[in-house]
Formats: structure tokens, C-alpha cells, sequence
């Protein structure tokens, strides 16, 4: 049994629904921008998960990369999580929020994904994705030069930012290097939520952003075609490190829009 990783930020008022929250790869369960978890804890009890292999996680077997083991971490999460909870992840984190959920049926209240792509790689049926030999050139950089790699990942992510130098190092103090972030890349490459996506009954959005450089803007009609309704789908403005980016402008474009939805769901 793989040990949990949790950090928790209670809610002033009493009775509040709680929030699950998913970071990305490469990143830490506090990872989050300070604003949006401040904004987020007025109405939630915050649930800050590390995945497997990230931050404080203890799993550091590569063999815990198959599918299987990453199910049974979910299972094990499930447990822990109250009757009913909402969930917000980020870029895998995004992805593996709607695995959860649908294996969660009935539990999940709401679900909001940020930057995350139904597929992350390319497929026979699936064109919308990072070509599968781009990944696996990823993923061989990464088991040679570890942080290296991951400081480069964080200036991919940055992307499109309208100040990307300061974005990058910004992402570059929240980012976690660890060997077993690579199990992290092995689920990237299997996770084909497409199915998952459209079987799901609860309250969801997916959040695209205009400029990212790891989520095609072109996926953005096919998600729809997956969807029950076109608004579960919306594109924002912003690069792949959208959250950041927001929180790091005059006036946030995308927390708003995350709440708003996530307590129109609970009404």
C-alpha cells in the first residue's frame, strides 16, 4: 500500500465542501499560486494531494508507472476523501482528477481540469497530442539529466506567458526534481481519458489555454466532441502555466471562472 501524501487548509466557516486539488507534473501538493489558495479556502476545506512519485509521496518504484498501480493509489485516495468532494487538477494532475472521478462516480460534486489534454500523446485516432517520440525523447533526457531536464520543462511550460523569462523562474521555485517523477512521464504516454471524459456525470470543465505549448489549441473541438455540452469545454487566454500566470496579473482572469463554476455546481 502506497502511503498518502496530503496537506490540508481548513475553511473558516464550519460545514464546508471540500476541494481536492491535483498539481502537475514535476510539481508539489503546495505548488498551487498563494492567491488561489487563499481565494479557494474562503470556501472550501483544501485537500493539497502530492501524486505519486511528487513531493513528500513515498512511492519511488518505477514499477509503480503501470496504470494499475496508479488505480490503486486512486482507490486508496478514495477512501481517505469524504462522501462527496469537488476536484480541481492541473495539466496530469487534470487528468488524473477525471480518472478519479469516474471511478468516484456518484461522489464527485464537481471537476475542473486546467491546461490537460483527454490524451497527452498522440494516437491512431487522436492527432491532438504531443507525438509519441517527442515523449520518449522527454523521458530518456529525464533518466540522464534529471533536473537539468525538468528546469527546461519549466521554460516549455512558461510558453507564451507575456513575461516568460519571469515565469520561468517562478515555475522553477515551485518545481520538485525526483527520480520517480518518471513514473509521472510512463502515465503520460498510457492515459487515454477520452471515454472516461464523456462517461462522466458530474458537474466538469475543461479549462484550454490559447498559448500553451504542451496542449494543442486543436484540441479543443474534438474534447467537445467527447463532452455532453460545448460549455464543459472553454479556452482561456494564457500559456500552459496559466494559473501562475493569472495569479501573477493585475486582476486574475482565470480563479474567477474556476470558482464560479465549482460553487454554481454546488447550488
Amino acid at each position: 500500500m502506497m502511503a498518502l501524501s496530503i496537506q490540508k487548509r481548513a475553511c473558516s466557516r464550519a460545514c464546508a465542501p471540500t476541494l481536492v486539488l491535483l498539481h502537475g507534473w514535476g510539481y508539489h501538493a503546495s505548488a498551487w499560486p498563494e492567491s488561489w489558495l487563499q481565494g479557494l479556502s474562503r470556501t472550501y476545506d483544501l485537500l493539497l494531494v502530492d501524486l505519486p512519485g511528487h513531493g513528500d509521496d513515498g512511492c519511488d518504484n518505477r514499477e509503480d508507472a503501470k496504470l494499475q498501480k496508479l488505480d490503486d493509489w486512486l482507490l486508496q485516495l478514495g477512501n481517505y476523501l469524504p462522501a462527496q468532494y469537488s476536484l480541481l487538477g492541473w495539466s496530469i494532475g487534470g487528468q488524473v482528477a477525471v480518472r478519479l472521478a469516474q471511478q468516484q462516480a456518484g461522489r464527485v460534486t464537481s471537476l475542473v481540469a486546467i491546461a490537460s489534454n483527454l490524451s497527452f500523446v498522440q494516437r491512431h485516432d487522436w492527432p491532438h497530442g504531443m507525438p509519441p517520440q517527442v515523449l520518449q525523447n522527454f523521458q530518456t533526457a529525464f533518466a540522464q539529466s534529471a533536473n537539468k531536464t525538468l528546469q527546461r520543462f519549466c521554460a516549455l511550460q512558461a510558453q507564451g506567458s507575456l513575461d516568460s523569462l519571469a515565469m520561468t523562474k517562478l515555475l522553477r521555485t515551485q518545481v520538485h526534481c525526483r527520480d520517480s517523477l518518471g513514473m509521472g512521464l510512463d502515465w503520460l504516454a498510457q492515459l487515454d481519458l477520452r471515454a472516461d471524459w464523456q462517461q462522466l456525470t458530474c458537474a466538469k470543465k475543461l479549462l484550454l489555454a490559447e498559448q500553451d505549448g504542451l496542449v494543442p489549441v486543436a484540441a479543443l473541438a474534438p474534447i467537445r466532441c467527447h463532452s455532453r455540452a460545448d460549455k464543459e469545454v472553454e479556452m482561456v487566454t494564457g500559456s500552459h502555466a496559466v494559473a501562475w500566470q493569472a495569479a501573477a496579473a493585475e486582476r486574475d482572469w482565470l480563479l474567477p471562472t474556476v470558482t464560479t463554476f465549482l460553487e454554481q455546481s454546488h447550488v
